[in-house]
C-alpha cells in the first residue's frame, strides 16, 4: 500500500509540480501588493467636483439629443478635464460626446483632447511621451472598448493611460507593477493568452491532480508515523 501511494504521489507531483509552484509564487505576489497600488489608484489626481450651478450658457439637452441620429437611451452632463460635455448613450452603449459650450460633436476625441484628459487624471509630474489611437488589435494590457487612446508617460512606473475615444473616460491605468501582476495572474489561472478565463478544463484537471497529490501526501505521512495502526493488506503466512 505504501509503495502504491508513493508511486501515485511521485508521478502526480512530476506532472503538476511546476503549476503548483506557479500558484504559490503568484499567490504570494498578489497578496503582497495592495490591489489599489496595482491599479495605480494612488496616481489619480484628486479634483474637486465642479458645481453645476456654474454651468451656464450651455447647449440644451434637447439640442444635444438632436445632434445624434441614433436613438438616445441616456444623456448626462459631465465635467471632462475642465470642459462641460454632454455624454450621449445610444442603444445602451456610450456613443457620442458633445461639447456643451459649443454644441459640437467631439467624439471620437482628438489627440489633443485625449492628452488633456490623461494629463488631468495623472497625479505625477512627468511629461507625456506619446499618444496613439488604437482602433484594432490592442495590446494585451488593454482589454477595454475600442477606439481608445494610449497615452504613455515618462515616469519610472512606465505608466500607460487608456482614454476611451467615445466617452472621454480613462478606461485603464497600466504600470510595470500591473504588467507583472497580470503575467502572474495568467499563470495563476492558466490562461496564458487572454488572462481572463479561469473556467476551463486544464485548470480543473490540474486542480484535481493537485488535490490527489495532497491526499496521497497526507496518506504517506499517516503510513510513516502510524505504521502499526494501519490494517495489513498482506496474506498471513501459513
Amino acid at each position: 500500500m505504501r509503495k502504491w501511494w508513493f508511486s501515485i504521489h511521485k508521478w502526480v507531483g512530476l506532472i503538476v509540480g511546476l503549476q503548483i509552484l506557479a500558484w504559490v509564487v503568484s499567490g504570494l505576489f498578489m497578496t503582497f501588493f495592495p490591489i489599489e497600488q496595482v491599479r495605480s489608484e494612488h496616481n489619480i489626481r484628486k479634483a474637486e467636483p465642479r458645481d453645476l450651478r456654474a454651468a451656464v450658457g450651455l447647449t440644451s439637452a434637447a439640442n444635444a439629443i438632436a445632434a445624434v441620429s441614433a436613438p438616445v437611451s441616456r444623456l448626462e452632463l459631465v465635467d471632462i478635464a475642465g470642459r462641460w460635455m454632454w455624454r450621449v448613450d445610444s442603444e445602451g452603449k456610450p456613443h457620442t460626446l458633445i461639447d456643451a459650450e459649443k454644441g459640437k460633436v467631439v467624439s471620437p476625441l482628438s489627440e489633443a483632447a485625449a492628452r488633456q484628459i490623461a494629463a488631468a487624471d495623472f497625479a505625477g509630474d512627468t511629461a507625456i511621451v506619446s499618444a496613439a489611437l488604437i482602433k484594432e488589435a490592442p495590446p494585451l494590457e488593454f482589454r477595454g472598448a475600442l477606439p481608445a487612446w494610449q497615452i504613455v508617460f515618462a515616469d519610472a512606473d512606465e505608466t500607460h493611460l487608456y482614454v476611451d475615444a467615445l466617452t472621454g473616460r480613462v478606461a485603464a491605468r497600466r504600470s510595470g507593477l500591473w504588467r507583472t501582476y497580470d503575467f502572474l495572474w495568467g499563470l495563476h489561472i492558466m490562461d496564458y493568452t487572454e488572462r481572463q478565463n479561469f473556467n476551463h478544463w486544464p485548470i480543473i484537471i490540474t486542480s484535481l491532480l493537485a488535490l490527489t497529490l495532497t491526499v496521497t501526501g497526507i496518506g504517506l505521512l499517516v503510513i510513516r508515523f502510524w505504521p502499526g495502526r494501519l490494517p495489513s493488506f498482506t496474506k498471513p503466512s501459513e
